[in-house]
């Protein structure tokens, strides 16, 4: 779940193919050109560990003291979600235990540094947070590559699209 990589972007452009989006859901506070439930559904960490608890997360995942999860619901064929690398293993195994047994591909997105921390400041981070997500990005996703099923790289949108349906269509 690398910052600037256009993971929002793909997504919609996914759906607009006829994809489904997962349910994300998140504890952070939204930014402000982010919609309710269009990127993601803004809960408190209450509400979001009542719904880890009662099984209804499928992922779970904590960056910057703020919680990110996928809902189980979401679990159907032809759904697209964001998701973060080092949970791949985690997110299949629980869906097994929660009675789920989706097949699930994964995608590495890949876009260099430079165009990532150009990408963070347009849409409105500073350059402080820019940095220290560039920094913790390199480390926590050091192994990204290998645990993916495809590495698709996203100079453009509509080649990774592209590229994207084609693996799994």
């Amino acid at each position: 779940m690398k910052a600037g990589h256009g993971k929002t972007t793909i997504l919609n452009e996914l759906e607009k193919r006829g994809m489904k989006k997962a349910v994300n859901y998140t504890t952070r506070p939204r930014r402000e050109s982010e919609k309710e439930k269009a990127e993601y559904e803004f809960i408190t960490k209450p509400q979001f560990e009542e719904m880890w608890e009662q099984g209804k997360l499928l992922q779970r995942a904590e960056f910057n003291g703020e919680y990110y999860g996928i809902s189980i619901d979401s679990l159907d064929n032809n759904v697209a979600c964001i998701q973060i690398v080092d949970t791949v293993k985690d997110v299949k195994n629980r869906a097994k235990e929660l009675g789920k047994n989706p097949q699930i591909l994964t995608f590495y997105i890949a876009v260099d540094e430079q165009e990532r921390m150009r990408r963070m400041k347009n849409r409105g981070d500073d350059i402080e947070a820019i940095q220290k997500r560039i920094e913790i990005d390199r480390e926590k996703f050091q192994n990204a590559r290998d645990v993916a099923d495809y590495i698709i790289p996203n100079k453009n949108v509509a080649e990774a699209v592209k590229d994207i349906l084609s693996k799994i269509c």
